[in-house]
């Protein structure tokens, strides 16, 4: 295969976003991008720090907010609302895009599902005026263990 073929890293992109935009290229942004590429799931900015920071690499959190503002403008993020959990950051990939998420309105709890059907419904609408770059479909509701722990108290006369 010839090396044109071959796809950029995250690395590389994150590079080249930063040299096109005139920004500038720390060894924190990419410390931090390094980071981001080992976390499963969603994340926090402040979580992303508290990893850093126990990996010997302290940054501020000013610093981890601005890369991952970077990040996401660069398209290697996206960043995620659950109702009061604030923002969580995800890294970009073929499944962060096209999964969903099932929210606890009791606990808290965020489960990944994948849904064909619903993710074909919406990447086959088009917009007038407004070209898509990512979604996120968000349900809220109860989860099964909640559930187990309301049918449980209410068996036993408890609120």
């Amino acid at each position: 295969m010839s090396a044109s073929k071959v796809s950029p890293t995250s690395r590389e992109l994150f590079d080249q976003f930063l040299r096109s935009n005139h920004r500038r290229r720390t060894a924190e942004r990419f410390a931090i991008l390094e980071c981001i590429s080992n976390v499963q799931g969603h994340f926090s900015a402040e979580e992303l720090g508290e990893i850093m920071k126990g990996k010997g690499y302290p940054v501020s959190t000013a610093t981890v907010y601005a890369t991952l503002e970077l990040l996401m403008e660069c398209g290697l993020v996206v960043r995620q609302r659950f109702s009061d959990k604030g923002n969580l950051y995800e890294r970009v990939s073929t499944s962060a895009i096209t999964h969903h998420h099932l929210i606890c309105t009791v606990c808290g709890k965020i489960k990944e599902i994948r849904d064909q059907t619903t993710s074909e419904l919406i990447e086959s609408r088009a917009y007038i005026g407004f070209t898509p770059s990512y979604y996120s479909l968000n349900i809220y509701g109860i989860c099964a263990s909640c559930s187990r722990k309301r049918k449980r108290n209410k068996s036993q006369g408890k609120k």
